[in-house]
Order: C-alpha cells, then structure tokens, then sequence
C-alpha cells in the first residue's frame, strides 16, 4: 500500500480558547511572509457546525482549525503525492503538523489561549481507494505507523483504534498517548 493524503488533526487542550477571528489573522500573516507563492488564499467556514472551521489552502496541502466530531483542533491534510517509504509519509505529516502546531502555540495573535495535546490525535487517510475502512488496512497501516508512533512517544504507552468501521466513511484511526510531552519534544523525538 503506498499511503497518500495523510490526513492528521491534533486536537486542541480542553482549556484552549479557540478564537477564528485570531487564527485568520494568524493565517494572512503566514501567507504575507511566505516566501513562495504555495499559499493561495484562506476560507472562513466559522458559521458552519462540526467542520474546518477557518481554512488556510496551500498547493501542496491545506491546513484548518477543524472542529469535526465537535473538538477543536489543528487539521493537517496532504493533497499531493509524497516520496518514500509509508514509515517516512507518517513521520513527514507528523513533523509537519506539528511543527505548525508549535508555531500557531507561539502566535501572538493567538494570545497564549489554544494550545494542542500531542498525545491525543486523528490519522486518517483521505482517499477510499488507496485505503478503503477495513480491518486489512487498519493492520498495513498499523504496521507502518507504530513504529513512527513509538519513535515520537519515545515508549509503546498508546492505543490506536478505528473510530469506525462503516466502509463507506474515510480510513480513520484514533490515537491516544498516555503522554504528557510537550510538542516540542515530540517534534524532537521524530526528528524535527
């Protein structure tokens, strides 16, 4: 299985104060300081209940403040193809999503209010095809994604469940540390 659209969302402390009017500022202050032309625009969908509630649109991929199955957090999703093995993919979304995690912690705009629990994340893959929800995928996966996971928590204290087994939703799984890193760390431990 070659993994593609890795799609990851770290969810949001319980104690964030989640304002969109601050992570819009936060996102045209990203693309006035891009120094490429990979940001294109953002999009507000603040009024809509349970969804990417303010999105920052990318060539490559898009990032949004999501607030799908009624949690806040920061939603990384890869739309173009990535090179190497499925091991390297996981730990690329991973650096990434939480590299920009660790930078939307430190925003001023933010105003120290949001701040993200690295033990607690969504892993999906967007693409049915590549991935249909089955029990075969969630193994291929597994396989791949446990030893990232291991690497990231420096230790096996983590579940990961399928948060449903409905064929017709998108391959999702659960991930739930017994951790209380700091993003920083676990950016460290991968790597980043």
């Amino acid at each position: 299985m070659d993994l593609q659209q890795i799609n990851i969302k770290v969810f949001a402390t319980e104690d964030s104060k989640v304002n969109y009017t601050n992570f819009i500022k936060v996102f045209n202050r990203w693309m006035e300081e891009a120094d490429s032309d990979d940001y294109l625009n953002y999009a507000d969908y603040s009024h809509v209940e349970a969804g990417p509630s303010v999105l920052l649109i990318l060539k490559q991929a898009n990032y949004s403040i999501d607030d799908a199955y009624h949690q806040s957090g920061f939603l990384y999703n890869r739309k173009h193809a990535v090179e190497g093995d499925n091991a390297d993919k996981i730990r690329q979304a991973l650096t990434e999503v939480l590299s920009k995690c660790e930078q939307l912690e430190a925003s001023a705009e933010l105003e120290n209010a949001v701040h993200f629990n690295g033990a607690d994340l969504l892993f999906m893959i967007n693409n049915r095809h590549i991935a249909p929800n089955t029990p075969e995928t969630a193994a291929s996966i597994q396989a791949d994604l446990t030893p990232v996971l291991q690497q990231m928590y420096g230790d096996d204290n983590f579940t990961v469940e399928r948060t449903s087994e409905d064929a017709r939703e998108r391959f999702t799984l659960r991930i739930s540390a017994n951790s209380d890193k700091p993003i920083s760390e676990l950016l460290s431990n991968l790597g980043g």
